[in-house]
């Protein structure tokens, strides 16, 4: 897995360390697929993908966090035998802790899942429950997990500003190679902030939705095309201090893009809702006296 860190959109408000000290949190799931037809014969070019998230501590589990719709959409796409997965891995190579330059291979297809998109309730979040192996293998590269003390107090904070952090489409690309039969994926990514305004009155004609969603504006000049591979990277609040101090706030849900108005599900929200579900999960089974199931989607 390459990087390209330069992409801050941000630079003369937010320094090149402060950046990289974001990206402490990004991690990528990037996944190697391709199309089978049924007598299980390769039929479609080799694709490569990554998504953006954080890792999140849920009552002492360790879950990968991204956008529901992105873990709905691609169990839609993999989950079956006429997709063949060529290798999966969680990219954690874009803070300044980084050892190797390697990513670490994952199981993505065996991984216990969860995740909901409800337009209606406005909520997009989506869960992979990480074993004990991959989440050492993340605290060895400096990787900032996301516990309670993080969302608790955030409705008590008064922001300065906002950026998200993603790995947009248009910055993406791969080199794939064969040798002994064997598949191996040079994937480039490039980590990109942009900055994001909250407006002070909500824009007009927007749904409302059960779930309070993080609304930004973006800048009528952002420096993408499309923010198209940004979904599931984090939203930060900002306050310039001093000191300098920074939450991640939601994870960037969707957009409009005619009206560049980007959609957020906040962590307080999401955080909550899985500390009480996985509360509820915990009192029936010691009713019960029965072992923990895992989450299946």
């Amino acid at each position: 897995m390459r990087r390209d860190t330069s992409n801050n959109s941000l630079s003369g408000q937010i320094d090149s360390n402060l950046f990289l000290h974001f990206c402490r949190h990004l991690v990528a799931l990037c996944i190697t697929f391709q199309s089978l037809n049924d007598e299980k014969v390769p039929i479609s070019e080799l694709k490569f993908d990554a998504f953006p998230g954080i890792i999140i501590n849920i009552r002492g589990i360790f879950y990968f966090l991204t956008a529901g719709h992105i873990l709905k959409n691609l169990d839609t796409e993999l989950s079956n035998d006429k997709v063949l997965i060529h290798n999966s891995v969680l990219a954690d190579t874009f803070g300044p802790g980084t050892i190797s330059p390697h990513p670490i291979p994952f199981d993505f297809s065996n991984e216990p899942k969860f995740y909901i998109f409800d337009k209606e309730d406005g909520l997009d979040f989506g869960l992979i429950m990480l074993r004990s192996y991959y989440v050492d293998l993340l605290d060895k590269h400096g990787i900032a997990a996301i516990f309670e003390q993080n969302w608790i107090h955030q409705s008590r904070i008064d922001f300065d500003d906002y950026a998200m952090l993603g790995l947009p489409d248009e910055f993406i690309s791969a080199v794939f190679k064969r040798a002994d039969q064997h598949l191996s994926t040079l994937g480039s990514v490039s980590p990109t902030l942009i900055q994001v305004q909250k407006p002070a009155v909500p824009p007009e004609n927007l749904k409302e939705t059960k779930f309070n969603r993080f609304i930004g504006q973006l800048k009528s000049d952002m420096p993408l095309w499309s923010i198209v591979g940004m979904s599931g990277g984090p939203i930060f609040g900002i306050n310039h201090g001093p000191p300098e101090r920074y939450w991640i706030v939601a994870i960037q849900s969707v957009w409009l893009e005619t009206r560049k108005i980007i959609f957020g599900c906040p962590l307080p929200v999401l955080a909550n809702l899985l500390t009480d579900w996985t509360d509820q999960i915990l009192r029936t089974e010691r009713n019960e006296q029965q072992p923990r199931k895992k989450w299946q989607v």
